[in-house]
C-alpha cells in the first residue's frame, strides 16, 4: 500500500505507529528496537503494523523523515511570507533555532536510526534522495529569499545568496550534530549568535526595526 492510498483511519495508525518506533527507540535504543513492541505500543497488530512498513529499516526510514517534516513545520509556522524579506530572514532563522532547541533531546537517536537504516541498500538509496532533496529545498528557500532582500536593496549586493544559504543550512547542521555530544554549548542562543554575526555582519545593509 502506497503511502497516497492511505485513509484517513490509515493516517492515524500510521502516525501512532511512528510516534510509538521512536518512543521505543528512545528507551530500548535503536538496535535493540522490536517491531513487536513498537506494535504493542501503537496499540496495532503486527499485522497491520508490516502492512505499512515491510522492514525494521524502513519503519525507521520513515520515523527519521517525520522528523525532518516536522523540523520544516516548526521552521516556518511563523513566518510572514509577505514581511519585509529582512523580518522574514529573522523568522526564519528564529525557526531554525527552534528546531535545534527541540531537535537536542533526540539527536543521538536519530544518528543511531541512520546507522541501522544504512545497513539495508535501498532504505539507504531512498533515505540519502530524501536528505538531497530535504536540504536542497531549504537552500532554494533561503537562497529565493536573500536574493529578494537584494533586488530591494536591503541585503548587500556583493554577497553570493547561494553562499549564505549553504552557511546557514551547515550550521543548523553542525549545531544538531554538536548536540549529540555536548548540548550544553551547542545551545539555542549559541546559534542565534553564529546567526546574528553571519547576518548582520555579512548580509544586512541596515537591520529591520
Amino acid at each position: 500500500m502506497s503511502h497516497a492510498d492511505h485513509t484517513p483511519s490509515d493516517e492515524g495508525k500510521r502516525s501512532r505507529i511512528l510516534e510509538a518506533a521512536f518512543e521505543v527507540c528512545e528507551r530500548r535504543g535503536v538496535a535493540a528496537a522490536r517491531m513487536e513492541e513498537v506494535a504493542a505500543r501503537a496499540q496495532v497488530s503486527k499485522a497491520t503494523l508490516y502492512r505499512f512498513f515491510e522492514s525494521k529499516q524502513q519503519l525507521l526510514l520513515a520515523a527519521l523523515i517525520a522528523g525532518y517534516d516536522e523540523d520544516l513545520r516548526v521552521t516556518y509556522e511563523n513566518v510572514e511570507s509577505t514581511a519585509d524579506p529582512r523580518r522574514v530572514l529573522d523568522q526564519v532563522l528564529e525557526g531554525l533555532v527552534r528546531v535545534l532547541e527541540a531537535s537536542t533531546p533526540s539527536m543521538r537517536v536519530f544518528y543511531q536510526i541512520w546507522g541501522v537504516v544504512a545497513e539495508d541498500p535501498t532504505s539507504r538509496t531512498q533515505l540519502d534522495e530524501f536528505m538531497r532533496s530535504f536540504h536542497a529545498e531549504r537552500k532554494r528557500e533561503l537562497t529565493q529569499l536573500l536574493r529578494r532582500g537584494q533586488l530591494a536593496g536591503l541585503f548587500r549586493a556583493g554577497v553570493s545568496p547561494e553562499v549564505v544559504a549553504q552557511s546557514i543550512d551547515a550550521l543548523v547542521d553542525g549545531y544538531c550534530y554538536w548536540a549529540t555530544y555536548d548540548p550544553e554549548s551547542a545551545t539555542p542562543d549559541a546559534l542565534r549568535a553564529c546567526f546574528d554575526t553571519l547576518v548582520r555582519g555579512v548580509l544586512v545593509v541596515d537591520a529591520p526595526t
